[in-house]
């Protein structure tokens, strides 16, 4: 046996193990959401007791992902709910569709700000903190509205 055997084993071996690792680097990427909010606001309470904020999440990753809970600068309790006809029911997720829209809206999804801490007037902001399953949190200031608003005019 010659002494340029080994060395060849050898070179065969890292020819490989490269070839392997350009392939494995090259394979098409993760998905992953990617996620921020648009339109977030909180039409003034018409009680001091509860107020109500929505907005919507829009999905531009090639995965979904899961809304598990809001926080809120103004109110130690805020809980996510569905209104269907005349339930409400409160949620303990919400999943986001992968290039897709979940939409907080009066109606359907919303969340209830129980007990503010201030009075909330037009003109005002809140502080919204979305906590989600696999993505990081996004914080958004939601202008506090008119009663009876709604940003589609209807």
């Amino acid at each position: 046996m010659s002494r340029r055997t080994p060395l060849l084993a050898m070179g065969v071996a890292v020819v490989v193990a490269v070839a392997a690792l350009a392939a494995w680097t090259s394979a098409a990427p993760v998905s992953r959401p990617k996620l921020r909010v648009v339109g977030a606001y909180v039409p003034r309470p018409a009680s001091p007791d509860v107020a109500a904020a929505y907005f919507t999440v829009v999905d531009e990753g090639g995965a979904g992902d899961e809304l598990t809970g809001v926080g809120s600068d103004v109110a130690a309790e805020t809980m996510m709910h569905r209104s269907t006809g005349r339930t409400m029911e409160m949620v303990g997720s919400v999943a986001v569709p992968a290039r897709g829209r979940l939409v907080f809206r009066p109606g359907g999804y919303h969340v209830m700000l129980e007990r503010p801490v201030r009075s909330l007037r037009p003109g005002d902001h809140v502080t919204l903190t979305l906590r989600f399953r696999r993505s990081v949190p996004i914080t958004v200031r939601a202008p506090v509205e008119p009663i009876g608003y709604r940003p589609d005019g209807t």
